[in-house]
């Protein structure tokens, strides 16, 4: 008994205050602020253009980007709210139902371009913007999901991964043509696989629990 007396005394000086986690709607408010700014700075360094938006298809570039904007932010509310203990993420239906609504705006305005001979390489400068803006939300995904841990560091990141895929393609409507051409649309999506593939490879040891 004494034994047990001297361990819960030892305990009682060594404990410290738990700080609680903010909701995860903050989190995910303070993850955009933070990542939007220095993946675009990240990403400039490759592409110095706007985006003319007065162009035809503008407006099917606009829905695309508000659809990848979404859906990016709904992904990473899910990777945050999986790796706190009792709480679910957004239902997968959902996030299903927002990427397939992006692919599809952009096969439709992928479709708008005259289908010409293409050289080899081409997309390869968005595959690298995408990538490039990347580096510094995986920082920040990792960090943000570092603090709770998770239990499901798979599902965690890979969620995580395609908040930031969809992240990049946002900013990437900043700087690209209005028109899509299909190997801009094929390099995209490897850039996104790309990315979800680092964001777990990369930060499963970081946030899994010991």
């Amino acid at each position: 008994m004494g034994n047990h007396d001297k361990l819960i005394e030892t305990l009682s000086r060594t404990a410290r205050p738990v700080t609680r986690t903010p909701p995860t709607l903050w989190r995910v408010v303070s993850w955009v602020s933070c990542v939007l700014p220095t993946g675009a700075l990240a990403g400039w360094q490759l592409r110095h253009t706007f985006t003319d938006w007065s162009q035809p298809g503008a407006l099917t570039a606009l829905l695309a980007m508000l659809l990848a904007f979404i859906a990016g932010t709904v992904a990473i509310f899910s990777a945050f709210n999986l790796s706190i203990a009792g709480r679910k993420p957004i239902r997968p239906l959902w996030l299903t139902l927002l990427v397939m609504s992006w692919l599809v705006t952009n096969l439709i305005n992928a479709s708008h371009t005259p289908i010409e001979p293409h050289a080899a390489g081409d997309g390869m400068h968005c595959y690298q913007f995408m990538l490039a803006a990347s580096l510094p939300m995986m920082v920040f995904s990792v960090i943000s999901l570092r603090r709770t841990r998770t239990l499901y560091p798979t599902r965690s990141l890979a969620l995580a991964g395609c908040g930031i895929a969809f992240m990049t393609a946002t900013l990437l409507s900043f700087c690209h043509p209005v028109t899509l051409e299909m190997p801009d649309l094929l390099m995209h999506l490897a850039a996104a696989l790309t990315i979800i593939a680092i964001t777990v490879l990369g930060g499963r040891r970081w946030v899994a629990l010991d």
